[in-house]
């Protein structure tokens, strides 16, 4: 199973692109805080994750500097790649 969910916040946004089959496409990084609990100890969690959003998702209106909920899966960022790439499914402004 490839589920995966994160809150933060949008710190950058591209136009909207699309591809030459017509797909919208609009790429995004999104940057998490959080305290996680691991092997008993807590720990902050900061990253930033490059996102893509494809489709009629991609109408959604996002704000840089807002915070949502994003859920959707984990995939290599190309067939050459090893970088991995978070592809949005679903979005929750917070």
């Amino acid at each position: 199973m490839n589920n995966f969910s994160l809150d933060g916040e949008v710190v950058y946004l591209e136009k909207i692109r699309f591809t030459p089959a017509g797909l919208s496409v609009l790429r995004l990084r999104i940057k998490h805080t959080s305290r996680q609990k691991e092997a008993s100890l807590s720990k902050i969690v900061n990253l930033e994750i490059e996102s893509v959003v494809i489709g009629e998702l991609t109408q959604e209106i996002l704000t840089v500097g807002d915070r949502y909920l994003f859920h959707g899966f984990i995939e290599k960022k190309s067939l050459k790649s090893n970088q991995n790439i978070f592809h949005i499914t679903q979005i929750k402004k917070i």
